[in-house]
């Protein structure tokens, strides 16, 4: 079957292009204009043996993973024009909006009403809506609003097959499986997302900010998972390290052996005060106190407000759970200077799960060589971290069983998850 007549039939011929980039096998970008389009493309591409891969909002792409099925024609679907919003509700708070459209878009389009998505990191709201559901990253996540899926009322994808199914927007009893969850994450395996159905939020009435220094980076973590225990909801904490905290606030020395918590509390302003002090009764409680209200400032708009925050980027990425963020930040530090490096580190991204550590690993100040970043993020490893972006192999045998059910050919993005 000759695959470019059936795209140009599906979508119009100026929303067909060849990739020369990826030439052999021949790979076409195609970009629908509705959701419909995308499941007559996804059935016509099928059909002709060709395999499916999404593409954001933004571009072209970047990697093709390797075909497990051989290699065979590729169509990149672009959701580029499928940027709408197709219904606010403001008395229920939920909005239903195509998948293409950015995060910060839609939340310039909330901000008027006095509406929010919620305090997610900027970054991520650069995204593509179907992007930042389709990928389960640690950075999705808000210790105010919990992770960027949990907000996910109902999703509308395509199927391999071209079928298109609507998970249900009704109240959580009303419901039975959740393949909303399943589509959440897969990367594009599972079905293509079209749009979806999400809480908002009402913009709050204050945000406040506060840093603090503690004695030690082990009392800082025990005030943040203290505070949150006792159900603090912060819109942002971060743990600074002495390292970093020079790095980060313009050569601030701290008192020796001192770490620096910056937090923010947003909402009605009694429930951000309510919020700050039990922030602060954890921080007292660990023998810390409160500092400079101006590193808060200057924190928080680095954070939310697009001001540049001091390079180089962190080397190591990784996650803990709330048990194992001290023995990994300890592990980390230990091996840094068993090799003649040294590791600065903040700790962000707070959830139930844990936080996200980003160190910065350096050798006579400039970036430690590809050696010495692998055996320290061996001892990471062995002190029960996670690399940012791994994922729980024992979910790999329910993976294939619904991929096998849904996609027995393996169009959907192939290579990935595998």
């Amino acid at each position: 079957m000759n695959l470019v007549p059936e795209l140009e039939a599906a979508v119009g011929a100026e929303n067909v292009e060849p990739l020369p980039d990826f030439a052999d096998p021949p790979c076409y970008r195609v970009t629908p204009g509705s959701a419909a389009e995308v499941a007559e493309v996804v059935r016509r591409a099928g059909d002709a043996g060709a395999a499916i891969h999404p593409v954001g909002a933004g571009g072209r792409p970047s990697r093709v993973d390797k075909d497990p099925k051989g290699e065979r024609s590729r169509v990149f679907i672009s959701t580029r024009r499928l940027d709408q919003v197709l219904q606010l509700d403001e008395h229920s708070l939920l909005v239903h909006a195509q998948a293409g459209i950015t995060g910060l878009d839609l939340e310039r389009i909330l901000t008027p009403r006095g509406l929010s998505i919620g305090d997610y990191p900027p970054v991520v709201l650069t995204s593509s809506l179907g992007g930042i559901l389709a990928v389960r990253t640690p950075g999705k996540s808000s210790a105010r609003h919990g992770f960027f899926e949990d907000a996910v009322v109902g999703v509308s994808a395509v199927l391999a097959d071209g079928r298109t199914v609507h998970t249900r927007v009704a109240p959580r009893r009303s419901t039975g499986p959740d393949l909303a969850r399943a589509l959440c994450g897969s990367e594009g395996t599972i079905g293509f997302i079209t749009s979806a159905v999400l809480r908002i939020h009402k913009k709050p009435e204050a945000r406040l900010v506060a840093a603090y220094l503690l004695p030690s980076f082990d009392a800082a973590v025990s005030a943040v998972l203290f505070a949150l225990r006792e159900e603090a909801a912060p819109s942002g904490l971060r743990i600074y390290d002495a390292g970093e905290a020079a790095r980060h606030f313009d050569g601030l020395v701290l008192p020796p052996g001192n770490t620096l918590v910056c937090a923010g509390t947003a909402g009605p302003t009694d429930l951000a005060a309510c919020d700050r002090d039990l922030i602060t009764s954890a921080v007292l409680a660990e023998g810390g106190t409160i500092t400079d209200h101006a590193l808060a400032d200057l924190w928080w708009r680095r954070l939310h407000a697009g001001e540049p925050t001091p390079g180089p980027a962190p080397t190591l990425q990784i996650m803990a759970t709330p048990g194992k963020l001290r023995p990994v930040y300890a592990a980390v530090n230990a091996e840094a200077a068993r090799l003649g490096a040294i590791a600065r580190a903040h700790v962000s991204r707070f959830d139930p799960d844990g936080a996200v550590m980003f160190f910065t690993i350096e050798r006579d100040g400039v970036p430690a060589d590809d050696t010495t970043c692998a055996a320290i993020e061996r001892a990471a490893d062995a002190a029960g971290a996670w690399l940012l972006g791994a994922r729980a192999v024992k979910l790999d045998a329910y993976l294939r069983a619904l991929r096998d059910t849904l996609d027995p050919n393996r169009i959907m993005n192939p290579g990935t998850l595998s």
